[in-house]
């Protein structure tokens, strides 16, 4: 436990020390910002005529309301209405008017309605003037059309990481398409998740052998429908399914090719954040984009552990420790690479993942357990702070403040960001039951397992979606326990079902 807690220190000192604050030194205000009262994306194609457009993510959290929002957007961040309101200092001035301003240099903002209402709608917002036409492109959503809260300010002001635009003469037509593609986006997240973990019950009954490459082609399907979002959500969901069929059906048994297959896994993941950074943000499995936006989310981050670990442990069998540690650095980099959208959270949970790895495929006894964490605290933040040395704003250090003395805010908001939604979603502890009791049973005997069952309990303390964690820990369960549930229940059923009944006495 001391050295789970060393990691998570460790990514706070680096999260306190990395920091660039955009609005350090003094700005002017060089936009106006005015709110439409009323204002709602069926305006874009007038906006659009006046200057560059997007679609406005009000607030991080399960809802939001116009005070929420506006609290956000004068302090330049993206507020969790989970949270305390901020007492952050204000930074912009807004007015209100009752028509859309056409002369620039202005902001024109829409709001949510003063009532709390839930935060699953965009609202418009245009940039015009200063050469400002098209569509708006965030550094910190990096998907196109799409802008942050915290947006505001920056642009306001013209900090660092201030909007930009890119030519589109249908800006507003873009806009609507990319409002069709978050709706489905957000909606399949959920069903998919449990598609895929149903799935592979079955799977690991029947055909344990087929379970890792089902869940690596899981894994690559989701990738592809991200890359190109097309479809409703029943095609997408059902597309997924598919695939995980095939991949337990068709894909590869033989060591040395299912290892390139769960390597190959997050490499393409890895490239496909570097040249389309938006990809998975339209995936079916992918950030909830309302404080996420691109990136390995954490349910991701719980799926991508199984071909992390298996292909750790495979390629090690066969080439020895370098290939080890170049998986458990190629992992790192996809889940926690700060250009690729950093998961602080992740970077600990890939940690404790291979630092327990390779303490039971060296065969070393337990006492080494706390030395490998250690060990792998300090490789954990070493890496990070030479990369956020060079690194644009990540979601990490845009959450995080203040270095090690911010330990204890992150600690108290555990509650309102993570276990407080638990009660909501009290039903989620039933996949996380599982995975413990087949993860545990699992681990006495495979070194993957034992890395995973860890390695979900650090993600347990140290992110803030527990419910879908455990949806996606179950799954990543089954791809690695290795036929244990096929032995101990199937077998033993079916040869109860299909043993020869006993003869009668004559």
């Amino acid at each position: 436990m001391k050295a789970v807690l060393a990691l998570c220190a460790a990514a706070l000192i680096f999260a306190g020390t990395a920091t660039a604050d955009d609005f350090a030194g003094h700005h002017t205000q060089t936009f106006r910002v005015v709110v439409v009262p009323g204002l709602t994306i069926g305006d874009l194609p007038q906006l659009a005529s006046e200057g560059a457009v997007g679609l406005l993510v009000p607030n991080a959290g399960p809802r939001t309301s116009q005070g929420d929002a506006f609290a956000g957007m004068v302090r330049g961040i993206l507020y969790n209405t989970r949270l305390a309101r901020p007492r952050d200092r204000v930074l912009i001035h807004v007015h209100q008017s009752l028509s859309i301003p056409t002369t620039g240099p202005v902001i024109v903002v829409g709001l949510p309605p003063a009532s709390s209402a839930p935060n699953n709608r965009r609202y418009p917002i245009a940039v015009i003037g200063h050469g400002y036409h098209g569509l708006l492109v965030s550094s910190l959503t990096r998907l196109p059309g799409l802008v942050s809260m915290a947006d505001v300010a920056r642009t306001a002001l013209q900090t660092p990481h201030a909007l930009t635009w890119r030519r589109d003469d249908g800006a507003a037509v873009s806009s609507y398409r990319l409002e069709s593609q978050i709706e489905v986006a957000r909606t399949t997240t959920m069903p998919t998740s449990v598609l895929v973990l149903s799935l592979l019950v079955f799977i690991a009954l029947l055909i344990p052998i087929g379970a890792p490459a089902a869940v690596g082609f899981a894994l690559i399907a989701n990738l592809a429908l991200g890359t190109y979002p097309t479809g409703d959500t029943a095609s997408r969901v059902a597309l997924v399914g598919a695939c995980t069929v095939a991949g337990a059906l068709l894909g590869p048994r033989r060591r040395l090719p299912l290892a390139l297959l769960m390597v190959g896994t997050l490499v393409a993941y890895g490239v496909m954040m570097i040249v389309q950074p938006w990809s998975l943000a339209l995936a079916p499995i992918g950030p909830e984009l309302t404080s996420r936006f691109f990136g390995i989310s954490n349910v991701l981050e719980t799926l991508l552990l199984a071909p992390a670990l298996i292909g750790a442990k495979l390629l090690m069998e066969r080439w020895g420790w370098p290939a080890f540690l170049a998986v458990g650095a190629l992992s790192l980099a996809v889940i926690a690479e700060n250009r690729l959208g950093s998961d602080g959270g992740g970077a600990i949970v890939i940690g404790v993942a291979f630092a327990l790895l390779a303490v039971r495929m060296a065969r070393w006894p337990r006492r080494y357990v706390l030395p490998a964490l250690g060990a792998a605290a300090l490789v954990v933040l070493g890496l990070a702070n030479l990369d956020a040395a060079s690194s644009s704003p990540d979601h990490l250090r845009g959450a995080l403040q203040g270095g090690v003395t911010g330990i204890a805010n992150v600690a108290a908001n555990r509650v309102p960001l993570a276990y407080d939604r638990m009660l909501h979603q009290w039903w989620l502890v039933i996949p996380g039951f599982f995975a413990l009791v087949i993860g545990v049973a699992a681990a006495r005997m495979r070194p993957a397992a034992f890395a995973l069952v860890a390695a979900l309990a650090a993600s347990l303390l140290v992110n803030d979606s527990p419910g879908p964690v455990m949806i996606a820990g179950l799954t990543a369960v089954f791809a690695v326990e290795d036929g244990l549930l096929h032995r101990t229940l199937t077998v033993p059923v079916l040869r109860r079902v299909l043993a020869p009944a006993p003869a009668l006495e004559q």
